[in-house]
């Protein structure tokens, strides 16, 4: 079989190394356009998707799972920093309140000692990783490739791009993302993303270089009261993450996400300036102001979808259940659906049981992918309303109850062993 992958981001180019496992061919195929970002620079370093874009990523157990599957967690320990604790204090840096990463994982079922503890990468590496072994297993990726319409044919599906260019293949996966052209063409624009009035500014900094010292590797400042939120992330001894939430910015257009900002020293003052008036702590505030690259994330949340699966066509990652970001629930969701579906592939390869695998995927993750995006969203309301001392009363209370084993962050998400019952409950 071979399939045609719209996105070539981290959860498209992991779903075309989990079919390469199961002796499926796929082509990956993007709709950023390496030239016209190139042009459009100007002559300075253009930063799309392919390249230094966007801040760090939290893999926690369930995706160093599938990283593991897919032979790649080796490589991915050695470029990320352990993050065993997240950390939350008031806007000023007091207060402070931990979660213990490891004991939760181990609460929650996690038995291997390399995967107790989350780690912080950063997003760039972590696509070089995926998209060299994807080089290295003969996949290959072509860009500039919009795709504008899908056409079921009696053998496959046929994908049509703007440039009059068409992909064939068995099935189609949609990794497209958060503003998914897969999606559309399967349900229509009634499930477009709603922007939520709210930009991420992402920065990155050497911090090593700059005299930065930052003790927490995950740590979260909130004033929720005013919506005042900043983040921070270690990402190694030499580099960290820095996050800053408005809500007051007009809406990026779509696709512009995650661009790297042109004018560099005007937006890292605006943006340390601004937290510097919140009062964080002055390492978080030159965190911002020291970066050599930031990044606006505007932040979508997409309605519940019913199915993640119509004929020959499957939604994987944020194009399925694309969430407001909180600790790193949209990737990890997107690389358990990864998961799911090889195994689904390893129990069904046979072409006549495509329709089988697609559509026993689609029961399989609809239940948790709206599960997990309630989460998210729960949490960020947690985070931007409601009172700000007894808001964190109340947090400082539940990461009591999970730290001390009361009740559960969560459960470790057992690809195998979730397909295993839902084969035998056919």
């Amino acid at each position: 079989m071979h399939a045609v992958i719209i996105g070539s981001g981290l959860v498209g180019a992991a779903s075309a190394l989990a079919l390469h496992q199961v002796g499926i061919q796929s082509t990956l195929y993007d709709q950023v356009d390496l030239v016209q970002a190139a042009i459009k620079s100007g002559g300075v370093g253009a930063a799309v998707d392919f390249g230094d874009s966007g801040g760090s990523v939290l893999l926690a157990s369930n995706a160093l799972r599938v990283l593991k599957t897919l032979g790649l967690l080796d490589l991915v320990l050695a470029s990320s920093f352990p993050s065993e604790y997240t950390t939350w204090f008031k806007i000023n840096g007091t207060a402070k309140i931990a979660l213990d990463a490891v004991n939760v994982m181990k609460s929650g079922g996690e038995t291997d000692p390399a995967l107790m503890a989350p780690v912080q990468i950063l997003r760039s590496r972590l696509h070089n990783i995926l998209m060299q072994a994807c080089q290295k297993a003969g996949i290959r990726c072509y860009t500039g490739k919009k795709l504008v319409s899908i056409t079921e044919i009696e053998i496959g599906v046929v994908a049509q791009f703007a440039d009059g260019s068409t992909a064939t293949g068995d099935f189609l996966i949609g990794a497209d993302g958060i503003h998914s052209a897969v999606r559309r063409q399967l349900f229509g624009d009634s499930c477009k993303a709603v922007f939520t009035g709210a930009i991420g500014h992402i920065g990155v900094v050497r911090t090593k270089e700059n005299n930065i010292t930052l003790t927490e590797t995950c740590a979260f400042y909130l004033e929720r009261e005013k919506k005042q939120t900043a983040w921070t992330f270690k990402v190694s001894e030499e580099l960290a993450a820095v996050q800053v939430m408005t809500f007051d910015e007009p809406q990026p257009a779509e696709g512009e996400e995650y661009r790297p900002y042109s004018n560099l020293p005007k937006e890292s003052t605006r943006l340390a300036d601004l937290m510097a008036s919140w009062g964080v702590p002055k390492h978080v505030e030159e965190m911002m102001r020291k970066s050599f690259r930031i990044s606006p994330a505007a932040i979508y949340d997409l309605p519940n979808l019913p199915s993640y699966n119509k004929g020959r066509v499957v939604l994987l990652g944020d194009s399925a259940h694309g969430m407001v970001p909180n600790a790193g629930l949209g990737l990890l969701t997107g690389l358990e659906d990864v998961g799911v579906l090889l195994e689904l592939f390893r129990r069904f390869p046979d072409q006549k049981d495509l329709s089988k695998v697609l559509e026993l995927y689609s029961k399989i993750r609809v239940p948790k992918g709206h599960e997990a995006s309630q989460k998210s969203r729960d949490m960020a309301k947690q985070y931007y309303t409601g009172s700000s001392n007894m808001g964190h009363f109340l947090l400082r209370v539940g990461i009591f109850l999970f730290n001390h084993n009361w009740i559960k962050f969560g459960e470790v998400y057992d690809c195998p062993a979730e397909v295993a019952a839902a084969v035998a409950a056919l």
